[in-house]
């Protein structure tokens, strides 16, 4: 037997146990660069209710876990019917220990224990580094989903020319002094942009419009769900009830301040958004059917980026804006952004658990996204 043959027979891969939190949240620092909270970590595995379980699997040598293939649990709207689906996640492997066959490793176990049970099927948008594992292991690839961006402000490569630079702080670093020609350049010029997109922005809504818009800190689950509930679209997509709203949006990690366009007093659409430093992004919008209701997305767009306009970028994923060129935000499948930006983690795969269904052989126009669809906001 070969040496890398040995030193492969000494990992080992089990189900989670709770001891493993704390490791996995340490690894997910090492591999991500983000800090995750037991809080975090408890809302995403421990009180999902769409799982009876903490559904990771961990590669480990000698009892010390070193890997983690994870899965995020959700409900599934399919031809009328719901079923259960887990979305990878956070599959990660400490450095140290790449190269050793874990990914597949893990892979292997996850397919034996979820076929012919729950869940239903596997689907994700998995990034260059595993995509070839999981076409490996009888993923199958649907097709490339858009993600959707708006530029807000070019000031930054200006302030680069001109030496002011960005920080994490206020947003510059003050090289030139507050008083100086540089910064008041800037200045003039990011308030002229800005004032220039909301002009726009108005003009593209009705103004005499019979719509009223509300804004809420925290997403009113009940009221979104009776949104969704008005035009349930036929393609396959996350189930959206009052539950899940409540649990999708108890995210620590994130606040998703809501807008709700009302007509006569009834609720007929919503948008949802989160935010970085940097970007906002366009989260979920309602109804699914997005054409049903333009006018009232607009005018709810309108009013998330009046909110987001000192952001230097907003972000959409998927069908959740009923005319993103008209909003200037620009696809990254197309030019010209498509010779800028090289997509990633935009291609969805799939893979049957079992006879029920088949979704490996569907397209992606059988499928309808928006961020909220994915594991992460």
């Amino acid at each position: 037997m070969s040496t890398s043959t040995r030193t492969t027979t000494r990992y080992s891969v089990r189900s989670f146990e709770p001891a493993d939190r704390e490791t996995f949240l340490s690894l997910y620092d090492t591999v991500f660069g983000h800090d995750r909270s037991t809080e975090w970590f408890r809302w995403k595995f421990r009180e999902n209710p769409y799982a009876d379980h903490v559904p990771i699997l961990v590669a480990s040598i000698d009892g010390d876990p070193v890997g983690y293939r994870a899965f995020f649990a959700q409900e599934m709207r399919i031809d009328g019917t719901v079923r259960t689906a887990f979305q990878p996640c956070d599959t990660m492997v400490h450095p140290d220990h790449r190269g050793r066959g874990l990914f597949s490793r893990m892979n292997e176990r996850a397919i034996e224990r979820y076929t012919a049970g729950e869940p239903s099927f596997f689907f994700n948008f998995p990034n260059e580094n595993s995509k070839p594992g999981n076409l490996s292991a009888g993923w199958r690839e649907i097709g490339t989903v858009p993600a959707y961006y708006r530029p807000q402000n070019p000031v930054s490569a200006l302030e680069d020319r001109i030496g002011v630079a960005p920080t994490s702080g206020d947003g510059l670093d003050r090289r030139a002094a507050d008083s100086g020609p540089a910064t008041a350049v800037t200045n003039t010029l990011r308030d002229a942009i800005t004032t220039s997109h909301r002009a726009g922005d108005r003009l593209l809504v009705e103004s005499d419009s019979d719509l009223a818009v509300e804004y809420y800190e925290t997403p009113p689950a009940d009221t979104l769900a009776t949104i969704y509930r008005r035009s349930i679209p036929g393609a396959i997509h996350t189930n959206r009830t009052a539950e899940f709203y409540r649990w999708r949006f108890d995210n620590p990690a994130h606040s998703y301040p809501t807008y709700v366009a009302r007509r006569d007093g009834d609720p007929i659409a919503a948008l949802v958004v989160s935010s970085g430093d940097e970007y906002a992004r366009i989260v979920d919008a309602l109804p699914r059917t997005i054409g049903s209701e333009p006018e009232a997305l607009n005018r709810l767009l309108v009013s998330a980026l009046d909110d987001c306009a000192d952001r230097s970028y907003v972000e959409a994923f998927g069908e959740t804006l009923p005319a993103p060129l008209r909003f200037r935000f620009y696809p990254d499948t197309r030019l010209p952004l498509s010779a800028l930006i090289k997509p990633t983690s935009r291609t969805l795969l799939a893979r049957n658990l079992g006879e029920e269904i088949d979704l490996e052989s569907s397209s992606i126009a059988s499928w309808t996204f928006s961020r909220l669809d994915l594991d992460t906001t």
